[in-house]
């Protein structure tokens, strides 16, 4: 029924809860998973409103690359091993890191690859937590063009094992 399934994975034991329902939704039907990992980008305030000399912005964007790019390097391998696992069940797994707003960046590469589905866990946010940090879930339920299978997984959950 799906043949292009969009999974959002961040590296944590939480986002791969989400896996074994992938797994049966893929086995047996030669599907495409695409596996995506997106890094928040938050501009700080001070480069923003330019209150330090360039020089200093000039070099906090050098680090910043530097960073983004071992960010990237140690998601891509992460990706990588995930897809080693789903090889054998799905007919093609694709690996992407982004950076960005991660709802934002779901949808688009959702969009990208024409997914029939977008499957992730929910991290299970309430009152002023979820207030402050929004829901990326919620996000990219209302922005999806296509289904989300959404895994909520509560606290007491996560020591269970996948």
């Amino acid at each position: 029924m799906y043949k292009k399934v969009v999974v959002l994975l961040d590296g944590s034991e939480l986002a791969e809860r989400v896996l074994p329902h992938v797994v049966e939704i893929v086995r047996d039907r030669d599907s495409l998973v695409y596996l995506i990992s997106v890094v928040p980008v938050v501009m700080p305030a001070a480069v923003a409103v330019d209150v330090y000399p360039v020089y200093m912005a000039a070099d906090f964007l050098t680090v910043e690359a530097a960073e983004r790019e071992r960010v990237k390097k140690e998601l891509q391998a992460y990706l990588d091993g995930v897809a080693e696992t789903l090889g054998p069940i799905a007919a093609h797994v694709e690996t992407v890191v982004r950076f960005g707003q991660p709802a934002d960046e779901i949808l688009r590469y959702a969009e990208e690859v024409e997914a029939d589905l977008i499957a992730m866990c929910t991290h299970g946010r309430s009152g002023l937590s979820r207030w402050v940090f929004g829901s990326v879930a919620e996000k990219v339920l209302r922005g999806a063009t296509c289904p989300v299978l959404l895994v909520r997984v509560r606290p007491a959950d996560r020591s269970a094992s996948v």
